[in-house]
Parts: C-alpha cells; sequence; structure tokens
C-alpha cells in the first residue's frame, strides 16, 4: 500500500475527528511498505476509521502500519465481546477492553 493511499484516508477523516475535538495520529515509519492486498486493505480501513468515529467522544485515534498489519485504535465506547465477534472475519480482528479501548487489526 502506498503511502499516499494512507494519507488520503487519514485525510479524509481528520475533519470529522477534529470536529468531536478528538486527536488522530498515524505511525507510519517504512513508508515505503506495500501491502498484497490494497484495495480489500483500503475498504476495511475506511470501515474501521468510520466505527471508530462514531464510537469516540472527543478521544484519541491511532493508525498504525507495520508489514503486513494496520492497526486502528480508539479509546471511544467498548464493544462486547459479541460485537467483537460479530465484527471479526478472516482478515479483521477486533478486541475491546475496559481501559483500552478497541482495536481493529486488519491482515495483509
Amino acid at each position: 500500500m502506498k503511502q499516499n493511499v494512507i494519507n488520503e484516508i487519514y485525510l479524509k477523516y481528520l475533519p470529522a475527528v477534529k470536529k468531536l475535538g478528538g486527536a488522530f495520529d498515524i505511525d507510519f515509519p517504512d513508508t515505503t511498505l506495500i501491502l498484497n492486498e490494497e484495495a480489500r486493505t483500503k475498504k476495511s480501513l475506511e470501515i474501521a476509521i468510520k466505527n471508530a468515529i462514531k464510537r469516540n467522544h472527543g478521544d484519541k485515534i491511532t493508525i498504525t502500519v507495520r508489514p503486513g498489519k494496520i492497526t486502528v485504535s480508539d479509546q471511544g465506547e467498548i464493544l462486547s465481546k459479541k460485537e467483537c465477534e460479530l465484527l471479526s472475519s478472516e482478515f479483521v480482528k477486533v478486541k475491546s477492553r475496559i481501559g483500552f479501548g478497541t482495536t481493529v487489526t486488519i491482515l495483509d
């Protein structure tokens, strides 16, 4: 996945996060990183960010990009175990814990 795709998504949702009074960070140290499934990953990333914004009440949302995965974490409302199971799939794993928030891991 090219850096411009990550930046495009980040810039697309930045105004919505700022409107809520929250912070939106990106941790992408290796900008040469290329993911195998760019279209699927982009779609999953957008869904994860939209859901994080819905749960957010002025808290922090972070996108972390590493080889083989992208993680979206937020400190908004906590999801139940059942909700996490329903939102998870072969390529998307969702975890939510009190005190830690929700983490969506998108696998490549």
